[in-house]
């Protein structure tokens, strides 16, 4: 199972571009099935305070930084996993197919 986490989009406000909401997704992989879970995270800055990273000097790799000191990373893997898992399963039940030989 691979789970890679992305960044979607950074809300920020016009003036200072303080980022104030991260839309986010764990996407997950398990023999060619995919899941996908999104969050959604509001934060507080300032650029006045110490370490205040300008949003054009900011990475995917920052903000990741953020949530995974803000989020349980733990349930959206868990969660994706059993997603999968139960694909999976119905996969292996499934006993018809449909369609034509040419």
């Amino acid at each position: 199972m691979t789970h890679t986490w992305k960044v979607y989009n950074l809300e920020r406000t016009i003036i200072d571009g303080t980022v104030f909401k991260v839309t986010y997704a764990c996407e997950s992989e398990d023999n060619s099935i995919f899941d996908r879970k999104m969050g959604e995270i509001e934060l507080i800055g300032s650029p006045q305070k110490p370490g205040f990273i300008p949003f054009e000097e900011l990475t995917e790799e920052i903000v990741l930084g953020w949530l995974s000191g803000s989020i349980d990373n733990s349930i959206f893997e868990t969660e994706n996993s059993a997603s999968i898992s139960e694909i999976a399963s119905q996969h292996v039940l499934t006993t018809t197919v449909s369609g034509t030989p040419w």
